[in-house]
């Protein structure tokens, strides 16, 4: 019995391999459908792979052209002989067949992760921890969408907001690259604590490379009627937060930096560490590129983020990054936004909720 892989584009063309290669009697054993190549699981290109095998053991004599077979030389098997033969050859296939990964199922639901954005090696991950009965379900299932959902969750930490203590204060910093929409949300998280809540807030921003930066967070703490201070160095910050004892929450805004800057990087990171008390949040937005997304945070790690806020949830069509993310990072997840309405557009991650649009296609 030999037994050969063959792979091509379409299905007629690897079968067409397989009978130019073992000759017309060979027998498909299993095909399947897969993905290949491309950036990061995208732009990947879908290849067919086809198992065939041919028996060998009957060996088949040419004789030269002009001889003419003889009756000697023309052997016939005995009926009992060719039954024992076929049943080898069956248990011989099975055998084969059952050395061979049936993958269609994985196939298909690998596609439908990857198709929601989700890493390659990742939605690997994912599949290979589900419960082993998964096969059953059909792709598009509501009984199979709910497995991968809860497979999804599991990497997920319990999201945490802020948390203000009876006693005494608490200090958020944000920080992210340029356009993540940090000021928006720090004045959505303003307006949420100080008019919905009670709390005595202060706004702090060390974002002074931007002039419309300072000049939009001053007008939301005008109408807020929340205390302002502006910044420009790690020691300015320290003598603000020193005379800001009486208030009970006091968030700061930075300005956006890029991962590939060194020297800012640097810069926040001096800023960030004035005070040990300051609980950092990384402000990402989930309309990022997940290869972007990586490198963010692999270089803004320096700072050592406590949390991750997702921004612009609502202006993408999966969110995918969310999941490649925190299933490499032990970041916790706090809150996302979807809207540019302050104070309304922002809330704590429900589990319940996010997960589902990770699979909205399905």
């Amino acid at each position: 019995m030999k037994v050969r892989v063959f792979t091509a584009d379409t299905m007629q063309n690897a079968i067409a391999q397989a009978k130019g290669a073992l000759g017309r009697d060979a027998i498909i054993l299993h095909t399947r459908k897969y993905r290949k190549g491309g950036l990061w699981g995208f732009f990947s290109k879908e290849e067919v792979e086809v198992t065939a095998a041919v028996d060998t053991s009957f060996s088949t004599t040419i004789l030269p052209k002009k001889a003419e077979p003889c009756v000697e030389e023309v052997s016939l098997q005995p009926e009992v002989a060719v039954k024992s033969e076929l049943a080898t050859m069956r248990n011989l296939l099975e055998k084969v067949i059952s050395k061979i990964p049936q993958g269609s199922e994985h196939s298909s639901i690998l596609d439908l992760l990857m198709n929601n954005d989700i890493d390659i090696k990742i939605a690997e991950r994912i599949i290979h921890d589900l419960p082993i009965d998964y096969s059953k379900f059909e792709v598009g299932s509501p009984e199979l969408k709910q497995l991968l959902i809860t497979q999804i969750q599991t990497c997920f930490k319990s999201a945490e907001g802020i948390k203000i203590p009876d006693q005494g204060r608490k200090v958020v910093a944000f920080f992210g690259p340029t356009g993540v929409g940090k000021t928006t949300t720090i004045a959505k998280l303003a307006a949420k604590f100080a008019i919905q809540e009670g709390y005595q807030v202060s706004l702090i921003t060390a974002d002074t490379y931007r002039i419309s930066a300072v000049e939009q967070l001053k007008t939301y703490s005008d109408i807020m009627g929340i205390p302002i201070h502006v910044v420009y160095a790690a020691d300015e910050l320290k003598t603000v937060l020193d005379s800001d004892q009486d208030k009970q929450l006091i968030l700061i805004d930075t300005a956006g930096r890029s991962p590939h800057n060194d020297e800012q990087l640097d810069e926040l990171k001096k800023l960030l560490h004035i005070d040990d008390a300051i609980e950092k949040y990384l402000v990402l937005s989930a309309t990022t590129k997940y290869k972007d997304a990586l490198d963010i945070v692999e270089k803004f790690s320096i700072c050592m983020p406590d949390k991750v806020i997702f921004t612009k949830i609502d202006e993408t069509r999966n969110i995918g990054t969310v999941v490649n993310l925190l299933y490499q990072f032990p970041m916790s997840l706090s809150y996302v936004t979807n809207g540019q309405n302050v104070p309304d557009d922002i809330e704590l991650v429900d589990m319940n909720r996010l997960t589902p649009l990770i699979l909205r296609d399905l």
